[in-house]
C-alpha cells in the first residue's frame, strides 16, 4: 500500500471570489502518475517517511496531523490483523512557507494506541489564551487496552514546544469496585481504570467564550455506559477538562438492517451555528442534528435515516457543516470499505431456493495475492455442492469472530479441533459461526477466529466457505474479519433466517459424527458490482426534516472490479464557504462546489504511488 501524503495545494476556480486558497489533504494509494484538474501543487511534505497518517487540522499557519489509520482495509486496526498498529506520531507541520512546509515537532503515541483525531482552535479564556490542540486516543492493538486514552489536550502556541495541559478521562463516571487498580498493566494495574477510547473531535470556542470539544465513543450508547456516544467536554480550562454532557441516551441498539457493516453507532462529529447545534454521524442510524444552547442537555432537533434497505450501506462516518446562500448544509462522508454486492444463489429444494444475500469476507476482499476475492473477477462465480460441517474450528486457544481476541486469549486452555460432520472436499463448505444444536459436545461460543476455520476447510480441499450467522441478537450477516495469510479460496456470511434453512435442508440429524438424510444442494457464488461510500449532502435549515440535496461519487469509485486494492470512499470534508475539500483516501482530494445545493466536483488533485514504508 502507499504511504499517506501531507500536500498543499492551490486551486483555482472561477466561483471562487478569492481566486486562491489553501487546502490541505491526505491522499492513499493514487495512480502511479498522480494527477490534477484545477489545482496547482505547491509544497509536499513525506513528513519524516513514517506512514500511517490520519486527520489533518490547521490553526494559523500550523497544521497538526493525526496518526494511526489502519493500512488496507481502511479500518481499524484490532479488526483486520496481521497488521499492527502502526507506530505514528502526531506531527506539527510549519506551513509559513508552503512552498516547504516543514515537520517542527512530534507528539508521540503510545504503543497498542492510535490519536485518530485531531482538532485545533485559536481561543482566548480567563485560563488559556493561543493555540489549544486536542487529540483523540483510541485502542488500535491489545497493549492499548491498559493506557490512558480519551482526549489530550495541548498548547500548541508554540509549535516546536507542544505542551500537555490536560486529559479528558473518558468513562470516569462508571461505577467501579474500590478493589480495582489504578490505569495500568496487570497485576499492579488495570484496564477497567483506563480511560476509554475516543473516535475522533471538534473544539469551538463560542459566542458566551466557552470553549467545547465534541468527541465520540463509538458503542458507548449501545453499551448502556452512564455518558452516550457522544461526549461534550467543557475545555474552557484546558488544565481541567469537565464533560458536561453527552448524547444519545443508553439503550440505542447498535445494530442495524444495513449492508455488511450493520452497525449504528457514533462516528463524527461536528459544530454549527456557533458551537450552538451539534451534527451526529451515526453510521446506519445516519445524521443526528442536535441542539447544545444548555451544553449539558443537548436537545434532538431531528435525525436523517437512510432506507431500512438490506443492501443499502448506510455507514454515515464523518459529517462537516457548512452555511451556503442562506442555507444550513451538512456533509455525511459515508466512509464505507465494503463495495463489493455478493449472494449466494442456491439450486433448491423449493424451502431454500434463491438468492441469498451476502458479506464477502474482510480478509479475501483485501487479499494481495489476488486470489480469494470474488469482486475482483469480473462477473465472478464459484458454483458447488455445499458440506455442511458444523463450527469447524481447528485446535484453538480460545477468543471468537475476530483474530485479535484470539491473540488475546492466546493463554487459554487449547480446545480440541471441531470434528467435521460433512467432508468438505472439492465442495463449499458451510459453516457456522458459533455452536449450534447439530454438535451438543462443543465448547460453547465462537472459541477460534473465522480465518482459522476457513484456512482449515481449505487445507480439508473446500473450494469455498459460507459462514452462517447464528446470532438472535444481531441476524445480519457482516463481512468477517481475521488474518489473511494463506487464504486462497472466497468466503461470505449469509443472514441467520436463510442460514438456519440450509443448516435445517444440508443436516436434519446427526448419527456417529455425521450428517444424515440430508439433501444434496448446490448453489453458486455470485459477485456484481457494489457502491463506495459517497459525499451526502443534506439540507438541514429545518433540522426536524432534513432534506437530501444531492449525492457524489467520483469517477473511480464506480469501476468494479477496482484496479487494485484501493479504497474508494471520502474522509471528513473541509469547507471554506462555499467550497469543500474532500479527502476521498486513494482518490485524492476533490473539490466541491456547494453554492447550487447539489455537490459538484471543479478540481481535484491525486498525488502519485509511493511504497508504504510501514
Amino acid at each position: 500500500m502507499a504511504n499517506w501524503r501531507f500536500t498543499i495545494q492551490k486551486k483555482f476556480t472561477r466561483s471562487m471570489t478569492s481566486g486562491v486558497s489553501l487546502a490541505l489533504a491526505l491522499a492513499l494509494a493514487a495512480p502511479a502518475a498522480g494527477s490534477a484538474q484545477s489545482m496547482r501543487l505547491v509544497g509536499h511534505s513525506d513528513l519524516g517517511g513514517g506512514g500511517l497518517n490520519g486527520d489533518v487540522s490547521v490553526v494559523g499557519t500550523t497544521a497538526v496531523v493525526a496518526a494511526g489509520l489502519m493500512p488496507a482495509a481502511g479500518v481499524h486496526a484490532h479488526l483486520y490483523n496481521p497488521y499492527p498498529c502502526p507506530a505514528v506520531a502526531v506531527k506539527l507541520v510549519d506551513l509559513s512557507k508552503p512552498e516547504k512546509p516543514v515537520v517542527v515537532s512530534t507528539i508521540p503515541v503510545p504503543a497498542g494506541v492510535a490519536a485518530h483525531g485531531v482538532a485545533t482552535a485559536r481561543v482566548k479564556t480567563p485560563a488559556f489564551s493561543g493555540d489549544l490542540l486536542a487529540v483523540a486516543l483510541t485502542m488500535c492493538g491489545r497493549a492499548g487496552s491498559v493506557i490512558e486514552r480519551g482526549l489530550v489536550y495541548y498548547d500548541i502556541s508554540r509549535p516546536t514546544s507542544p505542551r500537555l495541559l490536560g486529559r479528558y478521562t473518558a468513562d470516569a463516571d462508571v461505577v467501579r469496585a474500590d478493589t480495582i487498580p489504578p490505569c495500568g498493566a496487570p497485576p499492579a494495574g488495570s484496564g477497567e481504570r483506563c480511560a476509554s477510547s475516543q473516535h475522533s473531535v471538534s473544539m469551538i470556542q463560542r459566542a458566551d467564550g466557552r470553549v467545547f470539544s465534541l468527541s465520540i465513543e463509538p458503542g458507548a450508547s449501545a453499551g448502556k455506559l452512564p455518558s452516550g456516544d457522544f461526549r461534550i467536554v467543557d475545555v474552557t480550562d484546558p488544565r481541567r477538562p469537565t464533560q458536561v454532557g453527552a448524547f444519545p441516551p443508553a439503550g440505542v441498539p447498535i445494530f442495524s438492517t444495513n449492508g455488511c457493516r450493520p452497525f449504528s453507532a457514533g462516528h463524527g462529529a461536528a459544530f454549527s451555528h456557533n458551537g450552538t447545534r451539534g451534527m451526529l454521524a451515526f453510521y446506519d442510524g445516519g445524521l443526528f442534528v442536535v441542539d447544545l444552547t444548555a451544553s449539558g442537555s443537548p436537545v434532538k432537533l431531528g435525525q436523517f435515516t437512510y432506507p431500512k434497505d438490506r443492501g443499502f450501506e448506510g455507514s454515515a462516518a464523518y459529517v462537516a457543516a457548512a452555511r451556503v446562500n442562506g442555507r444550513d448544509l451538512a456533509l455525511i462522508s459515508e466512509a464505507d470499505f465494503i463495495g463489493p454486492a455478493t449472494t449466494l444463489e442456491v439450486d433448491g429444494p423449493v424451502a431454500v431456493a434463491g438468492s441469498k444475500f451476502g458479506c464477502e469476507a474482510i480478509f479475501t476482499l483485501y487479499d494481495p495475492q489476488n486470489k480469494a476475492q470474488l469482486y475482483r473477477q469480473p462477473g465472478a462465480r464459484v458454483r458447488g455442492e455445499l458440506a455442511y460441517i458444523g463450527r469447524g474450528c481447528p485446535v484453538s486457544g480460545g477468543g471468537d469472530m475476530h483474530s485479535d481476541m484470539a491473540m488475546m486469549h492466546s493463554d487459554a486452555p487449547k480446545v480440541p479441533a471441531d470434528p467435521y460432520l460433512a467432508d468438505p472436499k472439492r465442495r463449499i463448505a458451510v459453516v457456522d459461526r458459533s455452536r449450534q444444536p447439530t454438535q451438543p459436545e462443543l465448547a460453547t461460543g465462537s472459541v477460534c477466529s473465522m480465518a482459522d476455520r476457513v484456512k482449515a476447510a481449505q487445507a480439508a480441499g473446500a473450494i469455498a466457505v459460507v459462514v452462517l450467522q447464528t446470532s438472535s441478537t444481531a441476524p445480519e450477516a457482516f463481512s468477517p474479519d481475521g488474518d489473511p495469510k494463506g487464504v486462497s479460496i472466497p468466503v461470505i456470511m449469509i443472514d441467520k433466517p436463510d442460514g438456519d434453512a440450509l443448516r435445517a435442508a444440508l443436516c436434519p440429524a446427526v448419527e456417529k459424527g455425521r450428517c444424515t438424510t440430508g439433501a444434496m444442494i448446490t448453489a453458486t457464488m455470485r459477485d456484481a458490482a457494489g457502491e463506495w461510500g459517497a459525499l451526502r449532502v443534506l439540507d438541514v435549515t429545518d433540522p426536524a426534516a432534513p432534506r437530501e440535496l444531492g449525492v457524489h461519487r467520483t469517477p473511480r469509485s464506480r469501476i468494479f472490479p477496482p484496479t487494485d486494492l484501493s479504497v474508494l470512499s471520502p474522509q471528513r470534508a473541509a469547507v471554506r464557504g462555499s467550497m469543500a475539500v474532500v479527502p476521498w483516501n486513494s482518490d485524492g482530494a476533490r473539490v466541491i462546489d456547494l453554492s447550487a445545493g447539489a455537490p459538484r466536483e471543479v478540481a481535484s488533485f491525486v498525488p502519485p504511488d509511493v511504497a508504504d514504508p510501514t
